[in-house]
């Protein structure tokens, strides 16, 4: 496979983007910035891996690279988070959230879905979306929204291509709570979202949320990206990918009891 990855800087995308390479598959590997591609090739290096890197920032005219690659599948799981009410969130960072998550995402993966179609490769999208998706919690209204347009788009797509009959496949990940650093920066930056009166009960929240991650949070990152190789390695891959199982059930759990 010829494989496109945004996000690839660490976490889930670097772990997948490694073990795809190791198993023979052509992988671009993409960062947000200069400075993490550079840090990527060190990381790669020192592997003994090879896969090509650059710099793709969903914000900027990068996305036009898409046009020029020849890849049969997209895995498109760039992402930020900050968390913080709504109420509170400044509009920029509102936007922000929605033009990386959703707004620019899909434009990218339109371009590989045209690209796609135009080539008449019968390919694949994987689009990460989260958990947090089906789950409300404070002070992460925004970026679990995002997450569950996400989840809707590519529903709609899936059922959109029976009427294409393209023969290209979407597949949604919907990974839970993982130990990669990302679901504390996330906690931490809510601080600056808080006014004074409200401060106190910011506090009360904060180390409640810091011990629930660090209590779901699952440390098998590479079982998780060695699911998603394996699904984008079968010929048929699954609608939905929820990782790890045991927190999808636990959710429905709470969805059906505790509301």
């Amino acid at each position: 496979m010829r494989v496109l990855i945004t996000g690839a800087a660490s976490g889930i995308g670097y772990q997948v983007g490694v073990m795809l390479a190791r198993r023979g598959h052509l992988v671009y590997m993409t960062c947000r910035s200069v400075a993490e591609v550079y840090l990527l090739r060190e990381k790669l290096k020192k592997e003994m891996v090879f896969a090509r890197c650059f710099k793709l920032d969903l914000l900027t005219d990068d996305i036009r690279m898409v046009d020029y690659l020849d890849i049969d599948c997209l895995f498109n799981h760039a992402g930020i988070g900050t968390a913080g009410s709504i109420l509170y969130m400044s509009e920029d960072s509102l936007r922000d959230i929605y033009e990386v998550n959703f707004f620019r995402s899909f434009l990218l993966l339109k371009k590989v879905y045209r690209h796609m179609v135009d080539m008449r490769i019968q390919g694949k999208i994987f689009v990460t979306s989260s958990l947090l998706g089906m789950f409300p919690m404070p002070f992460f209204g925004v970026y679990g929204s995002s997450k569950s347009a996400i989840s809707q788009i590519v529903k709609t797509l899936q059922e959109e291509e029976k009427v294409f009959q393209h023969g290209i496949s979407f597949c949604l990940v919907e990974p839970g709570a993982y130990a990669t650093g990302f679901n504390q920066v996330m906690i931490d930056s809510q601080e600056k979202y808080v006014e004074s009166s409200f401060y106190k009960k910011f506090l009360s929240m904060h180390p409640y949320q810091r011990k629930l991650f660090l209590l779901l949070e699952s440390k098998k990152i590479e079982k998780l990206a060695l699911k998603i190789v394996l699904e984008m390695e079968r010929k048929k891959t699954k609608k939905i990918l929820r990782i790890p199982w045991i927190q999808g059930f636990f959710l429905k759990i709470y969805n059906f009891f505790l509301r």
